[in-house]
């Protein structure tokens, strides 16, 4: 439990950077923050703040720099191990998603269960061999579930599990763009997922880089936010048969 609150601790400022929204958000937090600094110093910018309305006439800056640390606290804790923003960058999970689109994260779930095969996943990518998607926030869906064997041929998936010692074939109606030339075959160990993305013609996925880490999970797409006529609850979550 110690070791996740500081891995989550040390994630969040990582996590800031490559969030847009994040990155505006704080910026005019700091700008702010250095606007009430300059105040407690020099009387002329507190009148400057006092006049463009950002302190009442007998508010201390340091009143207010105080809340915005505290709210700045409070947006990280909730960032860091409870909800987090995240934009769709790109076309490997068409049509499930699109480009652009606003997703909340839930990050507390997978801290109280594993994941599911079917749900979709953003964790960080980090194959150490300096490729231009290492280090970054990935969206996939989970295939593969530690100890099995996942086999792709052809396009087709092929999971063998203590349950289907012979395999069966894996029903994936959300694939609409296939992919008939990467083939793999790989069992995973007791702690890698194995990952794909809904669009298999575009997607670098584990049939790339391999299976993927359970320590750089980072959680389940938890709502769709953005655009608006397409908001949802869990959205291209599948839950499987077997």
């Amino acid at each position: 439990m110690i070791s996740s609150f500081v891995n989550a601790t040390l994630g969040m400022l990582s996590d800031a950077t490559q969030n847009p929204i994040s990155i505006v958000i704080f910026s005019i937090l700091f700008l702010l923050i250095i606007l009430l600094i300059l105040a407690m110093i020099f009387p002329v910018w507190r009148l400057f703040l006092v006049k463009i309305k950002l302190l009442e006439e007998d508010e201390k800056p340091s009143s207010l720099l105080m809340w915005i640390i505290g709210i700045i606290i409070l947006v990280k804790c909730i960032q860091g191990f409870l909800i987090q923003p995240f934009i769709v960058d790109g076309g490997s999970m068409l049509p499930t998603y699109h480009n652009q689109e606003f997703l909340l994260v839930d990050k507390l779930s997978y801290r109280l269960h594993t994941p599911h095969r079917g749900d979709v996943m953003i964790f960080k990518l980090y194959e150490n061999n300096n490729n231009p998607y290492e280090g970054k926030h990935l969206i996939k869906r989970v295939i593969g579930l530690p100890t099995e064997r996942v086999v792709v041929t052809n396009g087709i998936t092929t999971i063998y599990n203590t349950e289907n010692p012979a395999g069966f074939v894996l029903e994936e109606p959300y694939v609409m763009y296939k992919d008939l030339q990467k083939n793999v075959d790989v069992t995973l160990d007791d702690h890698h997922y194995f990952m794909m993305g809904d669009n298999r013609a575009q997607s670098y996925d584990s049939r790339d880089w391999g299976p993927l880490d359970a320590t750089n999970v980072k959680g389940q797409v938890l709502f769709r936010v953005y655009p608006f006529s397409t908001m949802s609850y869990e959205p291209g979550r599948f839950v499987y048969t077997k």
